[in-house]
């Protein structure tokens, strides 16, 4: 399995804009939204010795969808967008890469937060503590999103809250005990 960082990931992107280009109009934009762990690499959120096998696309114009899979691209991440909060649309950010057509995009970095304290999968934990090394992730603001409940909570049953909210208080002490050592 090939594992590819930033410029990797760039020349996927590149690729996949120079097909479009050939067959979309000079007026069309095509959107994509990456998540995961190409999402972190792409915006800086982790440091650079962060990899990943694939890039994980929500949101693909149907158009495109025979593309992806060609560039490593892989778009059946769509469980998560349930477990997002509600308003992550308007979170959303620029991934930097100028396409001749090809837009990309990321959630915030508090919802890309929150998506891996949702998965917490080994590699979930290293980003996610990475982000708060790196200074990428407001925990405050992250935390406002959280308690916000018509924007989250709706997405959990009890359980499952109550071990995301456990996750979210490990990761918030993880930050404060770095503040005492400064």
């Amino acid at each position: 399995m090939t594992q590819f960082g930033k410029p990797g990931i760039l020349n996927r992107f590149v690729q996949l804009d120079d097909d479009l280009y050939s067959i979309v109009s000079d007026d069309k934009r095509i959107e994509i939204t990456i998540v995961g762990g190409s999402a972190l690499v792409m915006l800086d959120l982790v440091g650079d010795a962060r990899v990943t096998t694939d890039i994980d696309v929500m949101d693909a114009d149907l158009l495109i969808e025979h593309f992806l899979a060609r560039y490593d691209m892989n778009q059946y991440v769509d469980t998560f967008r349930f477990r997002l909060p509600d308003n992550w649309l308007k979170r959303r950010q620029k991934i930097p890469f100028e396409g001749a057509v090809l837009d990309v995009y990321a959630p915030s970095n508090e919802d890309l937060a929150i998506m891996k304290l949702d998965a917490y999968r080994e590699v979930d934990q290293i980003d996610l503590r990475e982000m708060v090394v790196c200074r990428t992730l407001d925990i405050s603001r992250l935390e406002g999103i959280i308690s916000n409940d018509a924007e989250l909570r709706v997405n959990y049953d009890e359980s499952e809250w109550d071990a995301f909210l456990h996750r979210f208080n490990e990761l918030k002490s993880f930050a404060a005990s770095l503040e005492v050592k400064e």
